[in-house]
């Protein structure tokens, strides 16, 4: 077989074109599927003499737009003959509030140049000089690729699953990456196997992450903010707490906040920059340091008390004392483990501290008569949505934040009424609670026993468990290196235990979909950690940061090429979307079940064990047990399946009578219902809990929204990696910088990318250039410029970039896109710009991966000027 080469990340823009070029040339016309540009050129789809452009013959699929923002939106490709010639987005309908256009962004109209790009990787693929022999890790990251067959690629990892599992057991197996997309992709295959050494990351959470349940709160905060109807027509204030739905996720949500402004509603934007998103909502700005949010939110507190009790109509105590506990002596708990309250903790009753504006002022940079106005302006007589994204919580010293956030909400009773709301408004959230309008279906397995399968190693000779054992985020690439990690349990569950320092012997990675070499913290350790191991493997279907470093890559179908309906769930509560793949790719790559399957076939199992259901039956069953259901749940069949429907698709089912036909549905894409003002479907959160709370109760051990919580207390003090102490109420945790490193970067999320997910696309890169954002003051300090090179250095490693001088970011601060891929030179010097290049550091508090309160120095850089990042590209093609 032809070798195939990494190439040196320094190919031009020219030459990714022309890969892609000759990548489609070897193939043929009639399957030029990938390295295609699908962008029009100027006279094609045109009438002779000019006019409107003619409709090219073909069909539209709707692709599957899976990736890190969270949102669903509509894209469709035209298809000819195998060939996608063009893409658009939603326009099933007329848009209007009552029935949204389901609206793609840049990403997602991007997303045949991402996953069927020159870079698509085609076929599996050996590392030139690996040999089961001898790995020769040292080379991992800095030589090419050699194609090899199906069976070779996949009777090699065979080989190396049965060795470490036999020798070492399933500790010594790793897979670094937590997101979801890996998984679903490695997971069943490594579970039937024994197990694997997992990560607990709060990689999107932060500390919402925790059992904030013990609250009174839901997962993540999440399903407890009214319908989207009622915030557009009743709210009347708007706060967007370190949310920016218009680049991170800047589809419906956006719109939504748009139409709330146009019928009156005010914005107030809690962050330290002042984002697109607050912009274009004329938000009224608090300028916050990173990682001081919860300070804010203590002051905020302390002020409304002041000012309750100077002139009152501020708190509602009448819901702090029926539907809370822990605000005062009064709403105490006879069994509380403590006398204190949040009151006296805000009035300096215990430390001598008075937290009002000027103390928080002091600590957050917001002017204290901001904080005052703020204050009043969450005071019980104003309607008042109090909406969270998750970029706060994610920073060190965040564990009290969730609290201090409900305390407010709490303390203006801003809950269970109409124009109000506590929750994430932010990406596709729209007010989910309810009833679920469009329900997608189960799949069928869990109605199947599974038998329970012997794992591939001899339990007796392995020692430890994995109840409870996940390596911290913060860790991963130390746990190999070190053999050591600290665990105190899978922290994004809500479980935790008191630390416990672990050894480990890591043998093997397995990464599916895998971005960890950009998404981990100390990513400039990655590279050291992965040379280390016995052996690599990644399935993937385009490149990672990660993929350089596989000794074999196994491709996977990319998700525009397989056939799927996503469980929509709190996502999308008005519609769901059927995924149509676009053609049969005509390169080699399988699906992941495919690829598991022959695994554990060649591992001595009956794949049937592990995958009962065929993928086609899979994809029938969730679209045969959709349901639409009316104002009091009452489930209709969303599809019409006939005896034909089921002989035509080749699987088990019974015909049923639903609202739109199966085919339709599959040629449609979409099945939406239309909402007016007023409906049956219009839902206001916890109005029954607020009615009576003993009826309905929050998921808390009082059944209360709990301002001061033993539980919680409880929780993080055993949790506490760094010996610090929490009270049962939210307090504030300070965060000395590191010596020498006096700023703080937070990385937003950035229209090129989606967390790991399009930094591939070299159109998207070239569109949005990705600097670093840092203010007027603290550049002038430095004698940079708009435009310059800078260079951004922590203790753990160094970046370069142009910087952006900007008024619209606070002293003090600097804004890191988050997305880009490092790209380590020689000087250890990473041109790439990936914000975890500069982030590591022992674990602290609960272990949260504190991506946005990192300290790090700024300087002009005399090196040279630097080449736009959209002329580099990572891809494996052939020569």
């Amino acid at each position: 077989m032809g070798e195939i080469k990494l190439k040196s990340l320094k190919m031009d823009r020219r030459g990714f074109v022309a890969a892609g070029a000759a990548a489609v040339a070897a193939l043929g016309a009639s399957s030029s599927l990938y390295g295609c540009d699908n962008r029009l050129s100027e006279t094609a789809g045109t009438e002779k003499g000019g006019g409107a452009p003619v409709q090219p013959a073909g069909e539209w699929k709707t692709l599957a737009c899976l990736h890190g923002c969270g949102t669903r939106c509509m894209n469709q490709a035209l298809v000819q003959d195998g060939v996608v010639i063009r893409q658009k987005t939603d326009d099933t309908h007329e848009d209007s509030i009552e029935c949204p256009q389901q609206r793609g962004c840049l990403r997602g109209r991007s997303l045949v140049e991402f996953e069927m790009g020159a870079d698509r990787i085609k076929y599996p693929l050996k590392r030139v000089s690996w040999t089961p022999e001898n790995p020769n890790g040292d080379l991992r990251g800095k030589e090419g690729y050699e194609r090899i067959s199906w069976d070779e690629a996949l009777d090699y990892v065979a080989d190396q699953l049965k060795k470490v599992y036999t020798e070492y057991g399933p500790r010594a197996v790793f897979m670094p990456c937590n997101l979801s997309g890996g998984r679903a992709t490695v997971a069943p295959l490594l579970n039937a196997l024994g197990g694997y050494l997992a990560v607990s990351d709060t990689i999107s959470y932060g500390t919402y992450t925790a059992n904030t349940e013990y609250l009174g709160l839901s997962y993540g905060g999440e399903c407890m903010v009214n319908d989207r109807m009622d915030l557009i027509k009743n709210a009347k204030v708007i706060v967007l707490a370190g949310q920016n739905p218009g680049w991170g996720s800047n589809g419906n949500p956006s719109h939504f906040f748009r139409a709330a402004k146009d019928n009156g509603a005010e914005f107030v934007y809690v962050g330290p920059s002042y984002n697109v998103s607050a912009a274009a909502l004329d938000a009224r700005w608090m300028p916050v340091l990173p990682g001081t949010d919860t300070a804010f939110y203590i002051g905020v507190a302390g002020e409304m008390l002041r000012l309750e009790e100077e002139r009152g109509g501020i708190l509602d105590l009448d819901f702090l004392h029926r539907c809370c506990i822990g605000f005062d002596e009064e709403s105490m708990p006879a069994d509380a483990a403590t006398t204190e309250s949040y009151a006296g903790y805000l009035k300096g009753s215990y430390d001598g501290v008075v937290k009002d504006a000027a103390w928080a002022s002091a600590i957050t940079g917001v002017p204290a008569e901001d904080i005052t106005w703020f204050a009043e302006t969450m005071g019980k007589d104003n309607d008042v949505v109090l909406s969270h994204g998750y970029a706060a919580a994610r920073c060190n010293g965040a564990e009290d934040l969730p609290q201090a956030y409900m305390a407010v909400a709490c303390m203006g009773g801003h809950i269970g009424k109409p124009g109000n709301g506590l929750g994430n408004y932010y990406v596709d959230r729209q007010g989910p609670g309810g009833v679920q309008i469009v329900s997608t279906g189960s799949d069928g397995t869990d109605e199947i026993d599974l038998p329970e399968l012997a794992p591939l190693y001899d339990p007796a000779k392995v020692e430890g468990t994995f109840e409870d054992d996940f390596v911290n985020g913060l860790e991963v690439w130390d746990a190999i290196i070190n053999g050591k990690y600290q665990s105190t349990g899978r922290c994004w569950s809500g479980v935790f235990n008191e630390p416990v320092e672990r050894e480990c012997d890591i043998r093997v990675v397995y990464g599916g979909r895998d971005g960890s070499g950009r998404s981990v913290p100390n990513s400039s350790k990655m590279a050291e950690a992965l040379r280390k191991v016995d052996f690599v493997v990644i399935q993937q279907f385009v490149p990672s940061a990660t993929t350089p470093y596989a000794d074999i890559i196994l491709p996977d179908l990319a998700n525009i090429e397989r056939d799927q309906i996503v469980d929509n769930g709190d996502r999308d509560r008005e519609m769901v979307l059927v995924y149509s793949k676009v053609s049969e790719t005509p390169f080699e790559a399988k699906s992941d079940q495919w690829i598991n399957e022959q695994l554990l076939e060649r591992l001595g199992y009956n794949p049937k064990d592990v995958y009962p259901l065929t993928e086609q039956q899979l994809f029938f069953n969730k679209l045969a047990n959709s349901v639409v259901n009316d104002g009091n749940e009452n489930p209709t069949p969303l599809v019409t399946i006939t005896e034909e429907d089921i002989a035509n698709w080749g699987v088990e089912g019974t015909p049923q009578e639903g609202l739109i036909g199966l085919e339709e549905l599959r040629q449609k894409g979409i099945y939406q219902v239309e909402r007016a003002f007023g409906d049956e479907y219009d839902h206001i959160a916890m109005a029954d809990f607020r009615n009576d709370p003993t009826s309905d109760p929050r998921p808390s051990a009082s059944g209360l929204f709990e301002i001061c919580c033993d539980a919680k207390a409880d929780m993080y003090n055993t949790a506490a990696m760094a010996g610090e102490t929490y009270k049962p109420y939210p307090t504030h945790h300070e965060v000395a910088a590191d010596e020498g490193f006096p700023l703080l970067m937070f990385n937003t999320h950035y229209p090129r990318t989606a967390c790991s997910d399009f930094n591939n696309v070299v159109t998207l890169r070239e569109a949005c250039e990705a600097p670093v954002t840092i203010s007027a003051a603290d550049a002038a300090a430095r004698d940079i410029s708009d435009g310059d090179p800078i260079l951004v250095s922590s203790p753990y490693g160094k970046i370069l970039r142009t910087a952006a001088v900007s008024a619209c970011i606070v002293p003090g601060a600097i804004d890191v896109p988050n997305g880009s891929w490092p790209e380590l030179d020689e000087d250890g010097i990473d041109r790439g710009g990936c914000p975890n290049t500069l982030y590591g550091g022992a674990p602290k508090g609960m272990g949260v991966s504190g991506y946005n309160n990192v300290s790090v120095q700024v300087e002009k850089w005399t090196g040279g000027e630097l080449a736009p990042d959209y002329e580099t590209q990572l891809i494996v093609c052939p020569e």
